[in-house]
């Protein structure tokens, strides 16, 4: 009798745990959005990303069972006449509310007795002195692995300081940083150690070993975010947030769009890293006992209590010794501040709404040229010279339209497409997304009679580009990629574009002259930047590793830009082959060819590798060649232009009347002129700025709420502006506006609809 007694308490015990996490996780479970004096806070803060959900999902359910554990052991649950049936009733209504089945108001109402209950129940055995069964009283000095949280400590501090090699912070601003991040992450680790004393305190025996789990992986955690700012300028938290589409994470299909494939070797590697890390977590408790590190909790609990009086009193203080540029700096570079600001963001605040995009009306076009678009992958600015690509640099200066400074409209592959088809500034692109529709471009051309045709050595699918920018295919008559018979494509990069040309060539000779809009997708010139088995590299110097280095010198970074250099002056034949093939064949003077790429690339310029870190020059800075049908000319010269002047500048030549083309975000590039052209992205770990504005030297920058998370927000603020001279400074936020004004004169109305300075604090 009394073992079966032991097994029903023990049982019961693990049920008021379990209830107690499924219970606090419902709200994250369910998606729910919690509203506070008229604030909605979404409990998923970022949808999708693996390792956030991961943290806020851990800390819902460490608190839940924590506090199931604790009514059991310590507030009477186990000595209630019917105690072992409320707790199977906890586990019931927990999964219940996972599950879906109990709308907000009934959890709510039900949560608050359940915790009003733990309450009264908690001083009734504290009146009664009863013994806790299962938890020292926390007053003695108790034994703690205090080796491996100092180690915890010193990664999160380290982490954070990460932060200074990204941004140009004044020595007052990074000492403040510093001092800030120390503070903050002791406290931080104060509560984590606190914590896990309460979650071994009251959890069953045979899941205390959960907690040691959670502060291991926190520490590969932590050396991954460490080692990832190093290598790529991206810490683990932004890298997965990057591979979400819309709150949906695919990590398989951005690892086929990156060309990476999980091996053995890799399963191996895991194993290894697991037994180290395990390994450390114990012998750091090891040597924490041989030490004779003891705390006692309460004390601790005090301690961080003193820290976070020191860390508020340090933020008020800076109000007197940062500006505004530099206390927002601080405030913006870190995901998590314990303690609240008293600063507005940037050097202003907007409230603003983004311009809709009209469709244009159906117009008679008698003349239906062909069009020609080329996007190449990877092609930054600089690679268009006669050193790297001779061809395609003659050809741009005696047949294209003079153009000076050229722009990606993003610096991520399937946003820049967006802005490329659509016209439409790269903020739109989760919205179009969830429409699934085809493109502006093609949807125009198709009505007016065109055939569209679309060609890639890659995939269409990753980040959902094909159902954003294709729809289904209601506007696409022939769509040549990777997806389609997968196993007859060659594994090299160059062979596949070497087929797409092929199959490029066939459809010009059987189609008749007119109507019909091809785009060709190159894709050589991505990393690792490839180039045909039978192209002999202009130089023979380069680097051959897919790793590239952690620290590279001087040479390494030479070597890279090689291997880039030798993959563009591939690509410059093989762009040669296709305008010869239109020429050969008199299908050349009639058309309109556009050359651009979508992004460009980094080679340690700013510390990082590679894109999607942030809107560089490096980053956005890309070749753009526009090539008019003969009747047309060759177009006046232009000072600035971007991806979104491609789509108006495509449908002028097709008679599109010019009142009609206004209410786009990009201009016709045939007239010339000079014009503000827009950059926008939510991949900036780089420094936290999603917009750009440039004009004539001139750049600014802006930055919002969850920048990270796609989407058009409805308030922004400047971070900076800077001129031929360097970053300007305000005294106030209506001199800042009134530099917007001065020299961006045209942006306000071409993309806004409201554009006003709000005050309100971050």
């Amino acid at each position: 009798m009394g073992s079966n007694a032991g097994r029903m308490n023990h049982a019961s015990h693990l049920m008021a745990w379990l209830g107690g996490g499924l219970t606090s996780m419902t709200p994250f479970v369910c998606g729910w959005t919690l509203v506070f004096g008229g604030i909605a806070t979404p409990v998923r803060v970022w949808p999708g990303n693996l390792i956030v959900e991961a943290m806020v999902g851990a800390i819902l359910a460490i608190s839940g069972t924590t506090l199931g554990g604790f009514w059991w052991c310590a507030a009477g649950g186990h000595d209630l006449r019917r105690g072992h049936l409320l707790a199977w009733l906890l586990a019931a209504w927990g999964v219940a509310g996972c599950l879906g089945f109990l709308a907000p108001w009934i959890y709510w109402t039900g949560s608050g007795l359940l915790v009003l209950g733990l309450a009264f129940g908690w001083l009734a055995a504290w009146r009664r002195r009863r013994g806790v069964a299962c938890s020292s009283d926390g007053v003695e000095k108790m034994g703690w692995n205090g080796v491996f949280f100092g180690l915890i400590l010193a990664l999160s501090v380290t982490s954070d300081c990460l932060v200074l090699s990204k941004m140009e912070a004044s020595p007052a601003a990074a000492l403040a940083l510093v001092l800030v991040r120390l503070l903050t992450q002791g406290i931080i680790v104060t509560l984590l150690w606190y914590g896990l004393h309460l979650f071994e305190s009251w959890s069953p025996p045979a899941t205390r070993w959960l907690g040691g789990g959670m502060l291991c992986l926190m520490l590969v955690g932590l050396a991954a975010e460490i080692g990832m700012n190093l290598l790529w300028g991206k810490g683990l938290i932004l890298f997965f947030g990057e591979l979400v589409v819309g709150g949906k994470f695919d990590l398989l299909r951005a690892m086929e769009g990156g060309n990476v494939k999980f091996s053995l070797g890799n399963a191996l590697q895991l194993a290894a890293l697991a037994v180290l890390v395990l390994g450390i977590y114990l012998g750091s408790g090891w040597l924490s006992r041989r030490i004779g590190l003891r705390l006692r909790p309460r004390s601790l609990l005090l301690a961080a209590a003193a820290v976070w009086l020191l860390l508020f009193l340090e933020q008020r203080a800076e109000v007197h010794w940062l500006d505004r540029g530099g206390h927002w700096l601080q405030r913006r570079s870190l995901l998590v501040h314990l303690c609240p600001s008293n600063s507005a963001p940037g050097w202003v605040s907007f409230s603003v709404k983004f311009r809709e995009q009209l469709r244009p009306a159906a117009w008679s076009m008698p003349c239906k040229p062909d069009v020609h678009l080329f996007i190449v992958e990877t092609f930054r600015a600089d690679a268009l010279c006669p050193e790297k690509m001779p061809f395609l640099s003659h050809w741009r200066d005696t047949e294209c339209q003079p153009l000076q400074a050229t722009f990606s409209a993003s610096n991520a592959t399937h946003m820049s497409w967006f802005a490329l088809l659509s016209g439409k500034p790269a903020v739109f692109w989760e919205r179009e997304r969830q429409v699934q529709r085809p493109a502006l471009l093609l949807d125009i051309l198709h009505a007016a009679g065109y055939r569209n045709e679309l060609r890639s050595a890659s995939i269409f699918d990753y980040a959902e580009m094909d159902t954003t920018n294709f729809g289904h295919g209601e506007a696409t008559d022939d769509m040549f990629n990777k997806r389609v018979n997968p196993n007859s494509w060659l594994p090299d990069a160059s062979e596949c574009d070497r087929l797409v040309r092929e199959h490029w060539q066939q459809s010009v000779l059987i189609r008749p002259a007119g109507a019909t809009f091809r785009l060709m997708a190159v894709e050589s010139p991505h990393f690792p930047y490839y180039w045909a088995k039978s192209f002999t590299p202009p130089l023979a110097d380069y680097y051959r590793s897919a790793m590239l280095p952690l620290h590279p010198s001087e040479r390494d970074v030479q070597l890279v830009k090689n291997r880039y250099v030798n993959s563009v002056a591939w690509t410059d034949g093989l762009l040669r082959d296709y305008i010869t093939y239109l020429k050969e064949h008199e299908r050349y003077d009639d058309a309109m060819i556009v050359i651009t790429g979508d992004h460009g690339e980094e080679f340690q310029e700013h510390g990082f590798w590679f894109h999607a870190t942030g809107l560089t020059r490096e980053q956005t800075a890309v070749p753009l060649l526009v090539k008019w049908p003969k009747n047309v000319g060759p177009g006046a010269p232009v000072a600035q232009a971007s991806h979104l002047d491609i789509v108006p500048s495509i449908l002028e030549v097709l008679g599109c009347p010019a009142e009609q083309l206004l209410g786009f975000a990009g201009r016709s590039l045939l007239h010339g002129g000079d014009a503000t052209v827009l950059l926008t992205t939510h991949f900036a770990s780089h420094n936290c700025e999603g917009m750009h504005w440039r004009r004539n030297g001139y750049e600014a920058a802006f930055s919002w709420a969850n920048i990270w998370v796609p989407g058009m927000p409805d308030r922004l603020w400047l971070e900076r502006l800077t001129g031929p001279d360097g970053d300007l400074r305000f005294a106030t936020p209506e001199a800042a506006e009134a530099a917007l004004h001065r020299y961006f004169p045209d942006a306000f109305e071409r993309w806004f609809t409201r554009f006003q300075q709000d005050h309100a604090p971050s």
